[in-house]
């Protein structure tokens, strides 16, 4: 359906089934008697043909999770990108910036 050309097209949220979503364990933070489990989780959005990838961070009951920062091609190059993008020190501070800690 075209839109009118004095209103723009309302942005949808991307929010994947939860059938489709993959994370994997990445590893742990540890600091004193704080410890996180970190996993990855990758989506693809098939409006943009990319694969969506944000981390996830559980310890316990509690569960911290980032927006949509990776936008790769493909699952393993999102991967790439978090290996890559973020030492222990940056999970760290994303993990705190998230509330947690």
């Amino acid at each position: 359906m075209p839109v009118p050309p004095d209103r723009k097209p309302v942005q949808t949220r991307f929010e994947p089934p939860y059938d489709k979503i993959k994370a994997r364990q990445m590893g742990e933070l540890e600091r004193g008697s704080s410890r996180w489990d970190v996993l990855l989780e990758t989506a693809i959005d098939p409006d943009l043909g990319a694969t969506r990838g944000r981390i996830h961070f559980v310890s316990g009951n509690i569960h911290r999770l980032s927006a949509w920062i990776f936008l790769e091609p493909s699952q393993q190059e999102v991967e790439q990108r978090f290996f890559a993008g973020f030492p222990a020190q940056e999970l760290w501070n994303l993990l705190k910036a998230l509330g947690g800690e």
